[in-house]
């Protein structure tokens, strides 16, 4: 019998259940019960509760216009039940700006919390504009990891953020277009959960190009790179990696961070390469990462730190799958033959470049993925808005955002269920 034939679904879907508790309740997952809400006029009304639970709930509206709440819930909400709830109280989830999170309840079940719930002003804003410092507050109080084993499928789960390019183009659409991505990651990982997979390892990945840079590379950097330079920029990257790990890493038990050396960030290229300063392993990238680590190893002892020296290639394993990540730019022409024809000289050599059975590649500014029998290879989109050099020379479109997907040996292909956020 279908979910939707059950005889006792419309009362399922008014008694206040989350959609997060109602999908584990039936099998199924958050999408189908958003969807079957949809189709038969069921919004999520606000959560019922017994008095002993009732009594920690709070409800609070500042003369500022901002608002917050804090709900009980047997589940922990995803990011789309706090959407669900914004609707009960009478607004659009599309355009407010929201922060949110949950803690356990000592006596059972999950405290969810709602917070600074204000009307948006757009993603239109111009970069001098931006509040860095409302972005980096809270930035750094981390919740710590969860220590429960899920059951099921071994599979680890995989977040790719390729080119941010941050302080260029529009700074403030690609923090936002990464923030909602990282809410839609972690959605997608628990519709996967209920639907058998123990994911229990997180792999977190800058595939280069993190920050734009202000000369060296393109002649025409400093004048499509907004406000500040090398400071603000590689200041606004430290805000986004800390709040990703913040936001990403107390969901799961294991994780890594990985990042690889790039273009865009290199110290040394002083007009080009062939004015270069220093060699391969003087990128920004790579400090930040050294930087996050050195803050971040207390707080996430679980985090394996994957930073390389001078090598273009990094590889790790997770859950037994060899992954291997490069930035892209130095793998002359584009697609799928130009792919292989890079990697058969680099396996002649290389023995982890051979037994990579994942390959993640970018710098082309838009997605595309193939199957090699030997290995499957993903090119991650850009989190920044796109490439206008890529639509004016070829036609194509760039579509901007993050990838992610799982890895296991659940798959002929070691991978699969890949998402575009």
């Amino acid at each position: 019998m279908s979910i939707r034939d059950r005889h006792d679904l419309n009362q399922l879907l008014t008694n206040g259940t989350n959609n997060t508790e109602l999908a584990h309740q039936l099998g199924t997952s958050e999408t189908t019960i958003r969807r079957i809400r949809n189709e038969r006029g069921i919004p999520l009304e606000a959560p019922t509760t017994n008095a002993p639970t009732s009594a920690g709930e709070s409800e609070t509206h500042n003369p500022d216009g901002t608002s917050s709440y804090v709900r009980y819930s047997e589940r922990p909400w995803g990011y789309n039940d706090y959407r669900d709830f914004i609707r009960t109280v009478g607004q659009d989830p599309d355009n407010v700006t929201f922060t949110w999170g949950w803690t356990s309840n000592p006596a059972g079940g999950f405290w969810n919390k709602l917070n600074n719930v204000r009307p948006a002003n757009g993603h239109e804003v111009p970069a001098e504009l931006i509040d860095w410092d409302a972005l980096r507050k809270n930035i750094w109080n981390a919740r710590q990891p969860t220590t429960a084993h899920r059951e099921g499928t071994p599979v680890a789960a995989v977040l790719n953020l390729a080119d941010m390019q941050l302080h260029k183009g529009d700074p403030a659409a690609t923090i936002a277009r990464i923030k909602n991505g990282v809410h839609k990651f972690l959605d997608h990982i628990e519709e996967q959960r209920a639907a058998g997979y123990g994911i229990n390892e997180v792999v977190i990945v800058n595939n280069g190009d993190p920050f734009e840079g202000i000369a060296g590379n393109y002649a025409n950097q400093p004048h499509t790179t907004h406000k500040g330079g090398l400071r603000a920029q590689m200041n606004a990257v430290l805000d986004i990696w800390a709040w990703t790990l913040n936001t990403v890493i107390p969901n799961f038990r294991d994780a890594q961070f990985v990042t690889v050396h790039c273009n865009h960030t290199q110290f040394g290229r002083q007009g080009g390469s062939k004015d270069a300063i220093t060699g391969d392993s003087d990128t920004g990238g790579a400090f930040l990462a050294e930087c996050l680590r050195r803050e971040f190893r207390h707080i996430y002892p679980n985090i394996n730190w994957v930073i390389p020296h001078d090598q273009m290639n990094v590889y790790t394993t997770a859950a037994g799958v060899n992954l291997g990540f490069n930035h892209g730019h130095k793998i002359p022409g584009s697609g799928a033959q130009a792919f292989e024809k890079w990697l058969g000289g680099q396996v002649r050599y290389d023995r982890d470049a051979y037994n990579t059975q994942v390959w993640v590649t970018a710098h082309k500014h838009h997605y595309a993925a193939w199957d090699m029998g030997s290995a499957f290879v993903y090119q991650a989109p850009s989190c920044d808005d796109g490439s206008k050099w890529l639509t004016d020379t070829t036609g194509q479109h760039a579509r901007s955002g993050l990838l992610a997907y799982l890895v296991g040996n659940h798959d002929p292909m070691h991978t699969s269920h890949a998402v575009f956020l």
